[in-house]
């Protein structure tokens, strides 16, 4: 039976936590899907009607009514798709959602294509400088200078929707089929005297085992496993990698990195800053680790050790009291984030468990600021299980903070996306470390907000120099499945030095990382979220209550102007290297506390 629980997946209390889709729709046969569906197309058909080859002679009122228009387009395709994507995610083999999904991807490229005319009409304006500030369109501010600022990479109308219809059976095709196929994957794997059948998220939880022999063995399990399919990840990953870069040159970006800059709307001097900074305090992380090692009492650290727990620190959590911990965190900072962060609870929109079948890891999930998001957990009772539930409700907080904003603004922009997750996970860490007496206890949360922090900051770093020299030759020739190990490999030894021992399995990694298919660029907007967010919680700390209101402010907003404009407002320049490297003497301190106390 699909989705059907483990024993050992019954004890911590999620088994019943599922979310309930039917805010949404009430099942794969429901008449309004296509109902959906089929007005988003109507009113495709219509807007294109109404404005095609008159873009350029709107008046600012009458470009308001489009851009609205145009909103109104997308929302009833965006839930479909939400309610596709999501259900997906908790039955990756389900066929007949597998069908669903490809048929919602189909029509969404449709619509895109019948509109696509609205945008690059506008670009083609001359006044675009002036519409920025014209009354009427101050909701759309933002968009019109985007518009205006990245018109040079535009291709013709016709050129964007072959584009686009080619990615159905190109890009996107690659990356559904690594989704479906790896969701697939099942592990034998002996623990306890038993071989029990066991997830990739299962498998990669014991990381956290007490037993160094587990450990090492469920990761060369893991890894084996994309060893095994050498063929299939690598091509998938040259294909994807070089369907970008061909489009990357036909816009004109000068650099792979460089168009999620632009999307970004970041500099590339402050991306460059970030990547410095971080990679030069990789010492912090061969420190840390190297003192890890002592409190293990290891002869040696190996890549499958970096996340295990110490003597004293086995500690596991049920649902019930994580979502307790998590709500009183909440409730600490303020009234309004417990009460958004509850209200998940209480309207069933979480998954929980870990089960087969179900994709691995967790998101939330926002379409239209009319609906609540939704999240995906796989809860395992971990002590990290309890700060990624944090940082999802973090992001669903974000989401709701944001709802006043319409539909073009309402998703937060990319490198800010990670800010209220992370900062989320702060107000937990600091409530555990202010109300804990144990001093192992709080070595061990010392312990795993310095292990998250490095996987959040110099992990996705290490993930974002890995691209950026993969982009630069597969945009020139293709790699092979050794080649991209070795520069793989390169990259773990920067960022852990002598700190560890390497294990050549590990040179697989690389295949299991979604994003870097997903959205190429994208991790480093996690980097980016997360010292940002050492530097606001360390405001946090000096201002007190009143940095809550500015705050939420700032974090509904959504992405109604740039990160460098939305971060000036909180008092940050994300264009100043010293900005990163502060953020960096703040983890140094956390090191020295956590010196103190061995």
């Amino acid at each position: 039976m699909a989705n059907e629980l483990t024993i050992d997946q019954k004890v911590n209390g999620s088994e019943n936590i599922r979310w309930d889709l039917t805010d949404l729709f009430n099942g794969v046969d429901d008449p309004k899907i296509n109902e959906s569906l089929a007005l988003s197309g109507d009113r495709a058909v219509a807007f294109k009607h109404k404005y095609q080859n008159k873009v350029k002679d709107l008046t600012p009122l009458d470009l308001n009514h489009a851009y609205t228009a145009f909103i109104e387009v997308f929302e009833p395709i965006y839930r479909v798709h939400q309610f596709g994507s999501l259900s997906l995610s908790t039955n990756t083999s389900d066929d007949a959602i597998k069908s669903l999904s490809s048929r919602i991807e189909e029509n969404l490229s449709s619509v895109s294509n019948k509109i696509l005319f609205f945008s690059l009409e506008l670009a083609e304006r001359d006044d675009l400088k002036t519409l920025e500030f014209s009354k009427g369109l101050e909701d759309f501010r933002y968009n019109i200078e985007q518009t205006r600022k990245t018109k040079k990479y535009n291709l013709t109308e016709k050129e964007e929707q072959l584009i686009n219809l080619k990615s159905l059976t190109g890009k996107s095709a690659f990356k559904k089929m690594y989704s479906e196929y790896t969701s697939t994957f099942s592990f034998d794997f002996e623990i306890d005297g038993e071989v029990k059948k066991m997830t990739g998220a299962e498998l990669r939880s014991l990381r956290q085992h007490p037993n160094p022999d587990i450990r090492h063995r469920a990761m060369d399990t893991f890894f084996a496993k994309y060893s095994e399919n050498k063929l299939i990840f690598t091509h998938i990953f040259n294909d994807i990698i070089k369907d970008f870069n061909m489009d990357r040159n036909l816009r004109g970006y000068p650099s792979s990195i460089n168009v999620m800059n632009v999307n970004n709307d970041i500099d590339d001097s402050a991306v460059n800053a970030l990547m410095d900074v971080t990679t030069e305090s990789n010492t912090l992380v061969q420190r840390y680790y190297k003192l890890k090692r002592k409190m293990l009492g290891l002869n040696e650290l190996t890549l499958a050790d970096i996340y295990a727990p110490l003597p004293n620190a086995n500690k596991t959590y049920t649902w019930n009291e994580a979502q307790k911990l998590v709500l009183d965190a909440f409730a600490s900072f303020d009234d309004e984030f417990y009460t958004l962060a509850k209200s998940m609870f209480n309207l069933n929109r979480i998954d929980g468990p870990a089960v087969p079948n179900k994709r691995g890891g967790a998101f939330c999930s926002s379409s239209t600021p009319d609906l609540k998001p939704y999240v995906l957990l796989n809860f395992t009772g971990k002590l990290r299980d309890v700060s990624t539930m944090a940082h999802e409700l973090g992001h669903a907080i974000h989401a709701m903070l944001s709802t006043s904003q319409h539909l073009f603004n309402y998703h937060p922009i990319m490198p800010l996306a990670e800010t209220a997750s992370v900062f989320s996970e702060m107000i937990l860490t600091d409530k555990f470390l202010k109300e804990m007496d144990d001093k192992d206890a709080k070595i061990a949360l010392l312990t795993n907000k310095l292990e998250d922090i490095f996987a959040t900051s110099h992990r996705q770093n290490m993930f974002s120099r890995f691209e950026v020299k993969t982009h630069k030759i597969i945009s020139e020739r293709l790699m092979s499945s050794d080649e991209l190990c070795e520069v793989y490999r390169e990259e773990l030894e920067e960022m852990f030095g002598d700190s560890v021992a390497y294990s050549d399995i590990y040179n697989w990694e690389w295949a299991s990382i979604p994003h870097m298919l997903n959205v190429p660029f994208y991790v480093y907007a996690y980097n980016f979220a997360n010292l940002l967010v050492i530097a606001l919680y360390q405001q946090y700390l000096d201002e007190g209550d009143s940095f809550v209101p500015k705050f939420k402010t700032f974090l509904g907003s959504g992405s109604s102007a740039s990160p460098s404009e939305l971060t000036k407002t909180m008092g940050v320049d994300i264009n100043n290297p010293d900005f990163w490297r502060q953020s960096m003497k703040y983890i140094e301190g956390m090191i020295d506390q956590l010196e103190e106390l061995l």
